[in-house]
């Protein structure tokens, strides 16, 4: 982590401001150097380059992302991977950061004090002071050894303490006592967390969800009591232990809080703006001063606060748009809960515990325990409000998606959801690319879809150059791995086999114009001058064979076309089955001539020939332009594929009930 250098930054901003005269924005201050802060800053210089921004921060480190502590804690970053970019001083010659503790504001002489008492002047004031660690009132807090979790000095003491911790107690339940028991525990540290309520992340999980996230926690290392909140904290000279709501007694030698947070609201009450649970703020972001604004885990919008990233990021932003003379409103956000160091992915999405009764509202469940799979939906009316999920989930970026567009969920994908835990019965609902170019990527930074294409139109064509043109994927980095899909970072699974799969594609297209075009074999004059070829279509023991090989090897495909559509992943990865199921069809293709002998069939056998036609033509075709996709463009590409698919899995629904009636009535007659 570097310390704040101020210093060269003013020189540089104070040596161009001559040829650069300042916005008449006016000069705006803001109070806190966090993620939120430096995000307001970043979205107001890209659209007011020149305006006087300088920022407060009362920590001695340059600016740095929270978000990713419990990653430091656990040894998986390095704090100069943390460090948040600072404005060109060549691009932004006004831009200031002061490495300073503000004391006080006065808002009827707009001016701020600092703790060393010097003044400053401000036209617009920005307040952006977050929040700190909620810590209880119980006899022993301030014993040596008890430690908070929020900003880098708390990450450095913990990670020194791990050298000579023998017993952690981590007191919270919640995301955050979850990832720093993790990440104690990742540091070979014993590690006991206490949680007050009924289960871990009582607000976010429901019991099930939350029962298989502790057994999961447990195999990791990490002991854990339920209904046991902390009364007291033991030691005299330092703690020596806890003691729990039922009297009982746990030794250790250090206690980690995580207990929830508490605005930084004082500035704002000194000031006299309006605050309750934070500073209270309108649509506008504005507090009760009309050149005031407050962002961030210290504002409370709509009598809301929040505790997470992302809402904050989304105010800068509004914040910003509107300063610069835009029509921006702040409408709410959306509170999405990630664990970032289990190596378990657990999400979840608006209202799922503690349920009121609603008419129409529903809760859908799917569990597959062996594979410590769960996943729950929240239904009103129809329209999701709420999601959970403990393991791999693919789809969740695009549930969060449909959960703030409202989109409708029918009934048929109930039943799709309740069977395989999906909502989406094509494998695109986990394709960014197969998304509406309105739907939100990044949720962190609210980047959209056409956000990403139009920077990949202008040359961006790695993760790194969208992230650093867009800011995508910059704080929590969740939405990485979907950059990484749309910009096409798995080519190797697009080439991967492709001149096998082009060849049998190919000869599915040859056997089936073979079918069409040729004459019908001919029967032999005499049994003593028949040919190998009439020997294996027309000789009834032969006949069976080929017919019940082309039988399983339809089975098989089948069973292949149902792995895409349901996900079914013991059947193998996408690049391997394609070549398998390419394989199958041309496979088919060379049995069918066998068992027919060119002849088309009468009546029923003949609608049966031309489905199997119809079948090999669309999937041979399908499977050229999947072997051909890397040689084409995206947009053309993926029409081909999705035209070719969905043909080919319609002339295909046929196929079972025909081959049916004709094997029935063969072995009947």
């Amino acid at each position: 982590m570097h310390a704040v250098s101020t210093d060269a930054l003013a020189h540089n901003a104070m040596a161009n401001s001559a040829s650069a005269p300042p916005d008449a924005l006016g000069r705006v201050l803001v109070i806190g150097g966090g993620p939120v802060g430096m995000r307001f800053v970043d979205e107001l210089l890209k659209r007011r380059p020149l305006a006087q921004v300088e920022v407060f921060s009362n920590e001695p480190h340059r600016p740095y992302n929270r978000v990713q502590l419990s990653n430091l804690l656990a040894g998986q970053t390095s704090p100069e991977a943390l460090d948040l970019p600072l404005p060109d001083p060549a691009q932004h010659p006004h831009f200031r950061l002061h490495s300073a503790t503000i004391t006080s504001i006065d808002p009827l002489t707009k001016r701020l004090e600092d703790s060393h008492g010097q003044r400053y002047r401000f036209d617009h004031l920005v307040i952006a002071t977050g929040a700190r660690a909620h810590v209880p009132s119980i006899p022993g807090i301030k014993l040596p050894g008890v430690f908070t979790f929020r900003r880098m000095h708390d990450a450095q003491l913990l990670a020194s303490r791990t050298t000579r911790s023998r017993h952690l107690v981590v007191v919270g339940g919640g995301v955050l006592g979850i990832e720093a028991a993790k990440a104690m525990a990742r540091l070979h540290t014993k590690v006991t967390l206490i949680q007050q309520a009924p289960h871990l992340m009582n607000r976010q999980l429901d019991a099930t969800a939350a029962q298989l996230l502790e057994q999961q926690l447990r195999a990791q290392g990490v002991d854990i009591l339920l209904h046991a909140g902390v009364r007291e904290v033991l030691g005299e000279a330092r703690v020596t232990g806890v003691r729990t709501l039922d009297g009982a007694q746990i030794a250790c030698d250090s206690v980690l809080l995580c207990t929830g947070i508490k605005p930084n609201i004082e500035l704002a009450y000194q000031a006299r703006l309006r605050v309750g649970t934070g500073v209270r703020v309108d649509d506008a972001l504005q507090t009760s001063h009309p050149d005031i604004y407050a962002i961030g885990e210290c504002c409370e919008h709509r009598g809301q606060t929040y505790g997470l990233a992302a809402p904050g990021l989304e105010q800068a932003a509004v914040l910003a748009e509107s300063l610069a003379g835009g029509s921006a409103r702040y409408q709410g956000s959306t509170t999405v809960s990630r664990l970032k160091v289990v190596n378990e992915q657990v999400v979840s999405l608006g209202e799922v515990v503690d349920l009121p009764f609603r008419p129409r509202q529903s809760q859908l469940r799917f569990l597959r325990r062996k594979q410590q799979h769960y996943r729950t939906l929240v239904l009103l009316r129809g329209r999701l409000i709420g999601a959970a999920g403990l393991g791999e989930w693919p789809e969740f970026a695009r549930i969060q998606e449909a959960f703030q567009t409202q989109r409708r969920v029918w009934p048929w994908q109930w039943l799709l959801f309740l069977l395989c835990g999906r909502l989406w019965l094509r494998s695109g609902a986990d394709d960014v690319r197969q998304w509406p170019a309105s739907a939100v990527v990044c949720q962190c930074n609210q980047v959209a879809l056409h956000t990403l294409r139009q920077a990949q139109r202008q040359g961006c064509n790695d993760v790194a150059s969208l992230s650093q043109s867009t800011r995508a994927g910059t704080v929590c980095g969740s939405c990485r791995p979907l950059m990484a899909q749309l910009v096409g970072q798995s080519a190797s699974e697009k080439t991967y086999g492709w001149p096998l799969l082009l060849g049998a594609s190919l000869l599915g297209l040859l056997v089936a114009a073979l079918l069409v075009w040729l004459p019908a074999a001919s029967l032999a004059d005499s049994v003593q001058q028949q040919g190998w070829f009439e020997k294996i279509w027309n000789d009834k023991d032969y006949k069976q064979v080929s017919g019940f090989s082309l039988l399983g090897l339809l089975a098989v495909g089948l069973l292949m076309s149902l792995r895409k559509r349901l996900s079914w992943a013991w059947l193998g990865g996408f690049k391997h089955w394609r070549i398998v199921h390419g394989l199958l069809g041309a496979g088919g293709a060379a049995l069918l001539m066998l068992h027919t002998g060119f002849h088309l069939g009468e009546n029923l056998n003949r609608w049966l020939m031309l489905c199997f036609l119809a079948v090999l033509v669309l999937g041979s075709a399908a499977g050229l332009a999947s072997a051909l996709s890397h040689r084409l463009s995206p947009a053309l590409a993926r029409r081909l594929q999705q035209q070719g698919n969905w043909l080919h899995v319609l002339v295909a629904w046929p196929l079972p009930v025909l081959l049916a009636v004709h094997i029935l009535t063969v072995y009947y007659f």
